[in-house]
């Protein structure tokens, strides 16, 4: 009976008190029904659809981009192609330079100059060990080295002569040759370079 004699403004709260306590009671069971399935497959195919469309797009882009590039390439060795001296002309070339290196006279200011500006590269170029010149000879245009593995000096490293002679290659005395070759063996290294 207390509660009909309750004040106008309890028995409000009492009922908004029951009402919450049972709408806590029933949000439980109202979360447990699943969602539609529908609904989220077809949020999943419309991102889907964006993004494979969005993929697509990019993905022909940079297809558009690659055949550029190779575009752009084979023009590149196209024109290496039609500059490069064939085979044969390169024999050919190097047959006449160990004839000059055989019928020039010695212009000795000029030889002497190269030959002790490549025994002071040997000494004093940073490399793993120093190999041994055995064969430094200039005439008047014309040089010819061999370098040989140095005596104790079990195996050099496959890249010892390419990293060698591109250091070779970068010194100023060097750059005064328009023409060389070079031929290398796992034991040996010969060059022959001409200022013509």
């Amino acid at each position: 009976m207390s509660l009909f004699q309750s004040t106008p403004q309890q028995q409000p709260q009492t009922y908004q008190q029951e009402f919450v306590e049972l709408q806590a009671v029933e949000v439980p069971d109202q979360q447990a029904t699943p969602v539609k399935p529908v609904i989220n497959k077809q949020v999943v195919e419309i991102n889907s659809d964006s993004s494979a469309a969005f993929s697509k797009s990019e993905l022909e882009q940079q297809v558009a981009e690659l055949k550029l590039q190779v575009e752009n390439q084979q023009a590149v060795i196209a024109s290496y192609r039609s500059s490069a001296i064939p085979p044969q002309q390169i024999d050919s070339h190097l047959d006449e330079l160990y004839t000059l290196l055989e019928e020039q006279s010695r212009d000795e200011a000029w030889a002497y100059q190269v030959e002790t500006a490549m025994s002071d590269f040997l000494i004093m170029a940073d490399l793993p060990v120093q190999p041994q010149l055995s064969v430094s000879s200039c005439k008047s245009s014309v040089c010819q080295f061999k370098l040989l593995q140095p005596e104790g000096s079990d195996n050099l490293p496959s890249h010892y002569w390419r990293n060698m002679t591109d250091k070779m290659m970068e010194q100023s005395w060097w750059k005064q040759f328009k023409f060389t070759s070079t031929t290398s063996s796992d034991d040996s290294l010969t060059i022959i370079a001409s200022t013509q």
